[in-house]
């Protein structure tokens, strides 16, 4: 497996539709034809796994970026192919207009898979933690902002909701990371059911603005939009009511008519310290000697944000600091 990282030539002045599109139709028309096909056959290709990513440098506008990862069989060449691949996405990006140079593109073979899937993934990643409010946003003087740091600064700033109604109006049904039909068959696993298409017509209520701008400090966003999702429309008036409790708002909405608020308490998760030290002393039994050092620790809190996550709860942590006395030098020098 081969690591390919592939970008174009930008500027502050570059729109984000167009990078975009550069550099998808470059990729693609890179892995289309009869060349290409010859070099599947040659390298024994299971398949392409891609992902995008994208950024904001204040110096140099928005730069927009895929992570690919060629799959091949053990008679393949997927480095080789990788910067076959990208000499032919340069050409591509030239016939278009484009500059870009092969030094900036990235080829690499994978030496570890599990740190190179975290990687990859990492776009979503991070877009994930800030939907879910786990991440602290990023400061103006970062050397880049990722999406929801532009959201974050979006408010009382011009430039900032100019920004991120690019991104809105740009990226929206993006793919990532999406398993295809070749790669599930060659290595018998699940193809993403990437077909399904989602509508977004539908209108279930609405909140005051000032009741949501509370709510995103307060990072409680999270809370409302997975509960709407779990329960559904059905049950707006009482999300609309938590929505109100959790922003200590003193005005009403007609649209709410229940009397009974629902517990802030209810839809948070704090596991304690000593919960998350018991589970990581069971994990680190599951790990090898040179991952149990911390990793135990953290896979527990993986463990339970995603119960957090499941459940839209808001997640809480215990101190780490509390944790490692609880887990002890058994644990950590085992």
């Amino acid at each position: 497996m081969a690591s390919i990282t592939i970008t174009v030539g930008h500027d502050r002045a570059s729109h984000l539709q167009d990078i975009k599109q550069a550099i998808e139709t470059a990729s693609r028309k890179a892995r289309q034809g009869a060349p290409w096909e010859r070099q599947k056959l040659r390298h024994d290709v299971i398949g392409v796994l891609s992902a995008p990513e994208v950024i904001y440098s204040l110096r140099h506008g928005w730069h927009f970026h895929i992570h690919h990862a060629f799959l091949t069989g053990e008679t393949g060449n997927s480095e080789e192919l990788g910067w076959w691949f990208v000499r032919r996405y340069l050409k591509y990006l030239a016939s278009a207009g484009f500059t870009a140079n092969i030094q900036s593109q990235e080829v690499s073979m994978v030496r570890d898979p599990r740190r190179f899937f975290t990687y990859l993934r990492k776009g979503v990643t991070r877009l994930a933690q800030d939907v879910w409010g786990l991440r602290k946003p990023g400061k103006l003087r970062d050397k880049h902002l990722y999406p929801f740091d532009i959201l974050q600064k979006a408010s009382g700033c011009k430039i900032m909701k100019s920004l991120w109604k690019e991104y809105a109006d740009v990226m929206p049904g993006t793919r990532s990371c999406v398993l295809t039909r070749s790669i599930a068959v060659r290595l018998n696993i699940n193809q993403d059911d990437d077909t399904a298409e989602v509508a977004h017509e539908h209108i279930v209520g609405q909140l005051p603005a000032p009741t949501w701008k509370v709510l995103v400090n307060r990072r409680k966003t999270n809370v409302i939009l997975s509960l709407l999702e779990d329960r559904g429309a059905a049950a707006w008036q009482e999300i609309c009511s938590l929505a109100l409790t959790l922003a200590a708002e003193k005005s009403s909405i007609n649209a709410v008519q229940t009397q009974d608020k629902i517990p802030t308490k209810t839809f948070e998760h704090r596991p304690s310290a000593a919960q998350v030290a018991n589970l990581a002393l069971h994990y680190k039994w599951h790990l090898t000697r040179k991952e149990r050092n911390g990793e135990a620790i953290r896979i527990a809190l993986d463990r339970e944000r995603g119960h957090a996550v499941a459940n839209g709860l808001t997640f809480y942590p215990p101190k780490i600091r509390d944790v490692l006395e609880i887990y002890g030098n058994e644990g950590v020098c085992s």
